[in-house]
């Protein structure tokens, strides 16, 4: 297959990718729970709230970044995930069939790096929306600006990052929950086989996350994990804070990547109840702090909480 080469110059806006059909096969959902580091009960038997086994939502996220690699080259790409906004709205069945499709909807130029959105959507085979994301990429480094140093930040307001030492954490999303509260944190390691298996080398993709000689060369002391492997970790806590019922028909979360996380490093994810909205919803700010204490992602979330 002739590959398209991974620049800003060379994305068209209005360019499709897709259909791509997935198994939801036991296969693919071991395979998933190996990358995500999740391994939660409702994969591996039948959730009550459902009546079956669901495969992780989150995976499908993965999948939808990586969709433009139909078309351009896997292996040559260098560029920097910027931000990643998505929206549940049905599981995703254990054995059936999902299809992913995508578009190019936005190329934009900003202070001298190159901008591109792509919008997934992910659908069962009834044609059911499960899950729909936009992934904002820089398709080109410009000479003087470097991979991963924090050059974005948060846009709707501020992420504090901060927890009261005076609160303690609930487990269970409720509306009547204060702002301030935390909720419980999440830790993850970025160990290299997961990286491995999250960024494709079963697909023999040899990138920054894959391969040590690609990130050597590339002026990086290891391998990166990918930012939508942060997304995913944040997820699975969130999941655990509004349970697999809400949070996989109504979640939504939106992050921004400030710091790179490399082979190794341990991550926390955090939230912190911000308010509540008048259908029902509860609204977050969640991020994530490397070992050193440094904030690599941050963002928001929210979803319906049943009374």
């Amino acid at each position: 297959m002739h590959y398209k080469d991974p620049t800003f110059e060379s994305v068209e806006l209005g360019e499709t990718f897709g259909p791509q059909v997935l198994d939801m096969d036991e296969h693919y959902l071991r395979s998933a729970c190996f990358a995500l580091s999740d391994y939660s009960d409702c994969y591996f038997h039948a959730d009550p709230a459902f009546g079956y086994r669901i495969v992780p939502s989150a995976a499908l996220v993965r999948d939808g970044v990586a969709l433009f690699l139909t078309k351009y080259n896997p292996n040559t790409v260098v560029g920097l995930h910027q931000s990643e906004e998505l929206w549940y709205h049905a599981p995703v069945p254990f054995g059936g069939k999902v299809t992913l499709t995508g578009e190019y909807v936005d190329k934009y130029e900003r202070r001298g790096k190159g901008y591109c959105v792509l919008d997934v959507d992910v659908r069962d085979e009834a044609g059911r929306l499960l899950v729909r994301q936009k992934s904002t990429e820089i398709m080109r480094i410009p000479e003087g600006i470097r991979m991963g140093e924090g050059s974005s930040t948060p846009r709707a307001g501020r992420v504090s990052g901060t927890v009261s030492e005076n609160v303690s954490p609930i487990g269970c999303a409720r509306l009547d929950i204060p702002a301030g509260t935390p909720i419980p944190s999440l830790r993850k390691t970025a160990h290299n086989d997961e990286m491995a298996v999250f960024s494709g080398i079963h697909f023999n993709r040899h990138n920054i996350h894959t391969d040590d000689h690609v990130s050597s060369a590339a002026g990086f002391r290891a391998r990166l994990a990918q930012g939508v492997q942060t997304t995913c970790w944040m997820s699975e806590m969130l999941a655990n804070f509004f349970g697999p019922a809400a949070w996989f028909t109504s979640g939504w979360m939106k992050n921004v990547y400030l710091q790179p996380v490399y082979a190794g490093d341990e991550l926390t994810a955090h939230g912190v109840v911000t308010g509540r909205t008048d259908d029902g919803r509860l609204e977050l700010e969640i991020w994530t702090r490397n070992q050193d204490g440094l904030m690599t992602a941050a963002g928001w979330a929210s979803a319906k909480v049943e009374v």
